[in-house]
C-alpha cells in the first residue's frame, strides 16, 4: 500500500474548507508541523481501517537528556521504524552528536535495531548556501524515517517536514541517545 503524507498546506487547506473531522487512508503519515497544527486547531483524525503506525510525529526537546526526551512507549516512537540517521561530530557511535543538522562532518546511518548500516562524511558541510535543503534530500534518498542533531535550522527543518522525515534534537553520545531512542 502506498503512504500518502499529510504536510502543513494540506491542513490549511482544512482548516480553509471549516473541516473540523478529517478520515484519512490507512497508512498515512502527519509531518511535525501538520501534526502541531492539527493538534493547535483541535481537528479530529480518524483512520480508514487501522494506522500502520503513530498518526502524527513531533520535534523533541533539546534541553531534556535522552531518556526524558522520548516519552512515548516504544510502540509509538517513530525512530523505531525505519533507518535512523545521527549527525556525528565522528565515525563512531562513541562519537558525540553533531551539533548542526547540515554542517556537522559525518552521519551514521542505524537500521530499526540500532545496528550502524553506513557512515558517510557530509558531502555539504561547507556548501555556500542550501546545505539544510541538500541534506534533507540525502536522507530522503537514503529512506530515513528519523534524524538527531543537537540542532536543527530552519532551512533544513522545512526540508525535512516536507518529505515526512522526523527531526528530533539531542546531545551527548550517538549511542546512549540511540538506545532511548529506540528502547
Amino acid at each position: 500500500m502506498a503512504r500518502k503524507f499529510m504536510f502543513i498546506k494540506d491542513v490549511d487547506e482544512l482548516i480553509a474548507a471549516g473541516k473540523k473531522e478529517v478520515v484519512l487512508p490507512q497508512g498515512t503519515r502527519l509531518s511535525p508541523a501538520a501534526a502541531d497544527l492539527i493538534k493547535e486547531r483541535g481537528i479530529r483524525l480518524t483512520f480508514a481501517g487501522e494506522p500502520a503506525g503513530p498518526s502524527s510525529t513531533k520535534r523533541e526537546n533539546k534541553e531534556n537528556p535522552p531518556e526524558a526526551s522520548v516519552a512515548t512507549p516504544a510502540k509509538d516512537s517513530r525512530a523505531s521504524q525505519g533507518i535512523v540517521a545521527v549527525v556525528s561530530s565522528g565515525k563512531t557511535p562513541a562519537d558525540n552528536i553533531g551539533n548542526v543538522a547540515a554542517r556537522s562532518p559525518y552521519f551514521l546511518f542505524f537500521d530499526s535495531r540500532g545496528n550502524l548500516i553506513e557512515v558517510l562524511e557530509n558531502p555539504y558541510r561547507d556548501v555556500g548556501g542550501r546545505a539544510g535543503p541538500l541534506v534533507a534530500d540525502l536522507m530522503a534518498e537514503k529512506g530515513v524515517t528519523s534524524v538527531v542533531a543537537g540542532n536543527f535550522g530552519q532551512n533544513i527543518v522545512d526540508s525535512l517536514d516536507k518529505k515526512g522525515i522526523r527531526y528530533i534534537e539531542l546531545s551527548g553520545q550517538v549511542e546512549k541517545a540511540l538506545k532511548s531512542l529506540l528502547a
